[in-house]
């Protein structure tokens, strides 16, 4: 088989142009969805001395180890450039206790621990 050049550069079909900047533009919508779908570290409190930083666990084997907990200590240290000391650090109730009560437990099973820290 005997190959002929081209005499004028390839073009692309407008069609298949705008088809292939539909799905171009589909992925990057997709990625920064999905990029937002795992964000579950909050700077709850925000002052210029420090804050308070929440990420949601599922069980105690969680907390220090879980992707989240990576996320948040470099929130904080993004914040805290010079440094920062942990103050308090603990789980917070998601819901009142009363409630959870008058519910019998049916609130959720998502856990929220937090990390109150002060620049230094």
């Amino acid at each position: 088989m005997r190959r002929v050049p081209l005499t004028s550069p390839e073009r692309i079909p407008p069609a298949r142009w705008r088809s292939d900047l539909f799905n171009v533009s589909a992925a990057l919508v997709l990625v920064s969805a999905c990029s937002a779908c795992g964000a579950g570290v909050t700077l709850v409190r925000d002052t210029p001395a420090g804050g308070l930083a929440t990420y949601p666990f599922q069980n105690e084997v969680d907390i220090l180890t879980s992707s989240e907990r990576r996320d948040a200590m470099e929130m904080i240290n993004r914040k805290c450039p010079a440094g920062f000391k942990v103050q308090k650090e603990g789980e917070l109730p998601k819901v009142s206790r009363a409630a959870d009560r008058a519910w019998r437990g049916q609130m959720g099973g998502d856990r929220l621990w937090g990390i109150q820290f002060t620049c230094q």
